[in-house]
């Protein structure tokens, strides 16, 4: 069933208020919803790594995985995402050990469990990683096969072939004879990605990412989206997409709640508006919290970032009344005029479940002005710190 359906059934079994619960729970589904990827390999192929990165931590933050040259996996071991705890990413043994034999290794690690499977090696797959591959193709599980530590190889080859070296016919040579293999034991329709987990904006790491995201169906994509931190334009660009989507249901409810005030002072709902701000700083990794993860994984420098966002922000986002400072340095046209524009672009549709139509067209107007802002500050961080590092990387080259 659609939201409209939804709503329609939701006010006529109690009307405004019935609609409220039904959007708050709406808003905040998201946030209850358990997802669970399994990472699978044998020891020393990058797995704690791999799990490290795409949380955006190091190897020295409190809640990473272990890394190391000692033997790591000798239990599965699960590690939440920091945004968002119900995300969790499993570090499982490969198969084939003493201790997880191929006969009970799908029962030991409780293949159910998982929504989706990595399976990572740092040279060519076996045997049993593609042994695995077709058991979950026979239980209609979705899985990936991912190659890590293609930097090391690339240097190699560098190293080794000084004046020949060219780094996209490694990257193909790599590539071709992974699928290859893949082909030869019966995977040959399997996704392949070539990464480096601590070079994770170079090779295939954002692509894996964006697969990943589009492999599942719509709420738990949405937790995936809401919850991985931004590190690339692809994702700012489906981040604003998930929260533009949502963002009706937000000034609806201000809508079902708010009475409508005269004059252009009340147009939007300012406490709503404010705790939204918050939740799309946040989300397009503006936050402290973020910046400096993202400092550490990029090798960037944190206060040239945060200067930048300040710089390119203008404002602090904590309190309603820089909200309101906010608001009032984006709009070129009157609020007001501006929110009878959406009320007669978006009322008609659900205008009956709201007391206040003019609250829900203000708020919705006010949200997309500072989603557009900061999605514009996201991406200017992102192409800001992309060529920082590639000076950097070309200085270490």
């Amino acid at each position: 069933m659609n939201d409209l359906g939804e709503l329609n059934l939701a006010y006529e079994s109690g009307g405004v208020e019935e609609c409220k619960r039904l959007l708050e729970r709406k808003r905040d589904e998201w946030k209850t919803v358990p997802l669970n990827v399994a990472v699978i390999g044998n020891s020393g192929v990058g797995k704690s790594a791999f799990i490290n990165a795409i949380r955006r931590l190091t190897a020295d933050d409190e809640e990473s995985a272990d890394v190391g040259v000692k033997e790591c996996t000798a239990e599965i071991e699960s590690y939440p995402h920091p945004n968002n705890p119900l995300l969790k990413f499993w570090d499982l043994p490969g198969v084939g050990t003493d201790k997880f034999p191929g006969k009970t290794y799908l029962a030991k690690i409780k293949v159910d469990r998982y929504d989706f499977f990595l399976l990572i090696t740092a040279t060519r797959f076996t045997e049993y990683d593609t042994w695995l591959g077709k058991e979950f193709r026979k239980r209609n599980k979705k899985y990936f096969f991912v190659r890590t530590k293609i930097g090391q190889d690339v240097s190699n080859n560098k190293r080794a072939h000084p004046r020949t070296h060219n780094e996209e016919a490694v990257m193909r040579v790599i590539r071709e004879s992974t699928e290859e293999r893949l082909r030869t034991n019966g995977c040959e329709d399997a996704s392949v990605f070539l990464i480096d987990s601590y070079r994770p904006k170079k090779f295939d790491f954002d692509r894996l990412e964006k697969r990943l995201v589009e492999e599942f169906q719509k709420l738990k994509r949405c937790v995936l989206i809401l919850s991985l931190q931004t590190m690339s334009e692809e994702m700012i660009q489906r981040k604003v997409a998930e929260l533009r989507s949502r963002m009706w249901q937000v000034a609806a409810l201000s809508g079902a709640v708010t009475a409508a005030l005269p004059g252009l002072t009340g147009v939007y709902d300012a406490a709503v508006v404010a705790e939204q701000t918050q939740f799309y700083y946040t989300q397009l990794g503006l936050d402290e919290i973020s910046l400096k993860r993202y400092a550490r994984v990029m090798s960037a420098d944190y206060r040239q970032l945060r200067s930048h966002v300040d710089r390119c922000l203008g404002y602090e986002v904590s309190s309603v009344e820089a909200v309101k400072k906010l608001i009032g340095s984006l709009h070129a046209t009157p609020l007001f005029e501006a929110a009878a524009a959406e009320i007669n672009k978006c009322i008609p549709e659900i205008g009956r479940y709201m007391v206040a139509p003019l609250s829900f067209a203000g708020t919705y107007y006010a949200l997309k002005l500072i989603l557009e802002k900061m999605e514009r500050v996201a991406l200017e961080v992102i192409h800001f710190a992309a060529e920082n590092t590639e000076q950097s990387d070309s200085d270490n080259d």
